[in-house]
């Protein structure tokens, strides 16, 4: 039998591709979708964070589309914004500085000019650190005005630390021609992975989860695994009871698996510790007034306010909010481990929304649900490029195979997703 961990995508789309394949699904929440799930609270659909479906791929556009319709869907052309120097600029900021104060518009384009003029044709910046290739890529303008602030206040580290072999799909790289454009107030195209995107009409990102579990095997939710006995190829329950196996595909975080897993050369289990991630604080608010914002997401790279994004669901579906309503959420970036006061967050977030003319002094908030999430990003580093390696291959060589977006530990997308699970099972082939 093969035994899955965690009923996110990944973990359902594995089950999917099982078919009739003897398998059983173990997921820790009482609801299937992982980090790809929504509450409703009074009225209002809240997600753990914005999530927005990216297709790019044509098996898994043929997948979603054979799970749920096309009328299911909004298809919507992203209108995401940046707000720095007092100033709305749309996003990506590299390509649209129009409108930004006479200097920093100054500062951005000759930098980026003079990183071109720098750059060695073909060169490969893969084993730079994550701000050598901001300057080297970017310029130092753009760098200094956007890129480093807000990198900084997302991954809570010194970006010299970080690697950058993540960037090539997350971070639009403009031409010379779509800087200058953007400096001018030109039309610039829209750059990047998600200029496009799918959002469902109505029930929130876990209508996607909850169209696929049907067609996934055996759940079993409530369940928590607390042990991974590879000598005996036995996986313990929380419960007492124990699911024997031929193979295991993970989607646990990758540090949680290597601690509940017994067998495992020592040297990989302690590996676990150098594997650096952080959380999101995720607060959702319902306000009592229409028409909140017309934009999907705005980020925020300056430290005056606390969160380096804010996304308005009513933009994505006007289904998600009551009548009359709208709602937004900001994510806050922390450290793991700290304690969090959901009053304390509550009083920066409105502060902070009020400071950028968001929320009004006398809006009436009549709906709130904050969430924690470790982990939510994780962090591109030296020890993380040398670790997987040797943790991936000890653990497939006790038919253990850790996929998705921490059994990975990786930077991914719901896409991502939905595609690991598939080349799991690709991948487990005749393992018996």
């Amino acid at each position: 039998m093969i035994v899955i961990l965690g009923a996110g995508l990944a973990g359902l789309s594995a089950g999917y591709h099982l078919g009739k394949r003897e398998h059983v699904l173990v997921e820790r929440e009482e609801r299937v979708g992982g980090l790809c799930r929504s509450v409703e609270v009074d009225g209002f659909t809240f997600d753990l964070t914005g999530h927005l479906l990216h297709l790019r791929d044509e098996k898994i556009r043929a997948l979603v589309d054979r799970l749920l319709p096309a009328e299911s869907w909004h298809t919507l052309e992203r209108r995401s914004w940046i707000y720095s120097h007092g100033v709305y600029t749309p996003y990506p900021f590299q390509a649209n500085t129009h409108g930004l104060p006479a200097e920093v518009v100054r500062d951005c384009l000759v930098g980026f000019v003079h990183a071109l003029l720098d750059a060695d044709a073909g060169e490969d910046l893969s084993g730079v650190s994550f701000k050598e290739w901001i300057r080297r890529t970017f310029g130092e303008g753009i760098a200094r005005h956007f890129m480093e602030p807000f990198n900084e206040k997302l991954w809570r580290s010194d970006l010299t630390d970080m690697t950058c072999e993540w960037v090539s799909w997350s971070i639009p790289r403009p031409r010379l021609e779509d800087v200058v454009n953007g400096a001018l107030g030109l039309a610039t195209p829209a750059l990047g992975y998600n200029a496009h995107f799918r959002y469902p009409r109505r029930g929130g990102i876990q209508m996607l989860p909850d169209a696929l579990a049907p067609h996934a095997g055996t759940i079993r939710t409530g369940t928590e695994v607390t042990r991974v006995d590879t000598r005996r190829r036995v996986v313990h329950l929380a419960d007492g009871s124990a699911l024997g196996y031929e193979a295991v595909i993970s989607t646990l975080p990758l540090d949680r698996l290597l601690q509940i897993t017994e067998g495992l050369p020592e040297a990989v289990r302690d590996s676990a510790g150098v594997l650096r991630a952080v959380s999101v604080i995720n607060l959702n608010l319902g306000i009592e007034r229409p028409n909140l914002s017309d934009r999907h997401w705005i980020y925020f790279p300056e430290k005056e306010y606390p969160f380096y994004r804010v996304g308005f669901p009513a933009c994505f579906a006007p289904a998600s909010v009551p009548e009359g309503c709208s709602s937004v959420y900001v994510e806050i970036s922390a450290s793991p481990g700290g304690m969090v006061e959901e009053r304390d967050v509550y009083a920066a977030a409105v502060g902070g929304l009020q400071r950028a003319g968001i929320l009004r002094p006398d809006d009436k908030i009549v709906a709130r649900r904050m969430f924690v999430i470790h982990p939510a990003y994780v962090v591109y580093d030296r020890y993380r490029r040398v670790a997987l390696p040797a943790i991936f291959r000890a653990l497939e060589e006790e038919r253990i195979f850790s996929i998705g977006r921490f059994g990975g530990w990786e930077y991914s997308s719901m896409e991502d997703a939905l595609r690991h699970g598939m080349q799991a099972v690709e991948r487990l082939g005749d393992v018996r």
